[in-house]
């Protein structure tokens, strides 16, 4: 292992391609079971590999190179995750916020019984515990943290649950957040 470090260190390409190839399949799987997508997994175990790279010449491991790697990759998923779940929470309060901006008329048509039946359908089919987060997170404005201590969870769970919400609200709700995308990029041309 030292050895492999210390040519990785010298700038032997031929070492990385070897620890590359040993690492990068489990890596993968490591990183998808944190994540839940094939396509992010292999994004963050590429970085990781980026970074090994770049790093190569003040490399400093105490352990094995293979539990290094997989720190990278897990602390990289986490990251990955936490950044998608606050997209998703930006774009939802984008949303929320463009629609306060519409003319009456459009939002008169927008805050339709229809929709509105929507959205408490689709906050309903949320798995119980989901529901719960969402409703306190987005109704009750509290901070994970605060919705955490509340319910007697970690944050990260508080997180995981805010995400799946988001996740399949954004699903139930496409048709809509499509014609609400249209309706502002037309209040944008007139």
């Amino acid at each position: 292992m030292f050895d492999q470090i210390n040519e990785l260190r010298k700038g032997n390409k031929a070492a990385f391609e070897a620890i590359f190839d040993k690492c990068y399949e489990p890596l993968c799987k490591y990183a998808y079971s944190i994540l839940r997508d094939m396509d992010d997994a292999e994004d963050v175990v590429q970085k990781t590999f980026c970074k090994l790279w770049d790093q190569r010449e003040s490399l400093f491991i105490k352990s094995s190179l293979d539990s290094y790697l997989y720190r990278i990759v897990h602390n990289d998923s986490i990251n990955s995750i936490n950044q998608r779940t606050l997209h998703q929470e930006h774009a939802f309060n984008y949303l929320s916020f463009t629609q306060s901006d519409l003319s009456d008329s459009i939002m008169e048509s927008i805050e339709s019984t229809e929709l509105q039946k929507a959205i408490k359908g689709a906050i309903a089919k949320l798995p119980p515990q989901c529901r719960k987060v969402f409703e306190l997170s987005r109704m009750e404005q509290m901070s994970y943290s605060k919705i955490a201590e509340e319910l007697q969870i970690s944050t990260n769970t508080v997180e995981n649950h805010m995400s799946k919400a988001l996740k399949m609200l954004r699903a139930d709700l496409k048709d809509y957040l499509t014609c609400i995308t249209i309706l502002q990029i037309l209040i944008g041309k007139s």
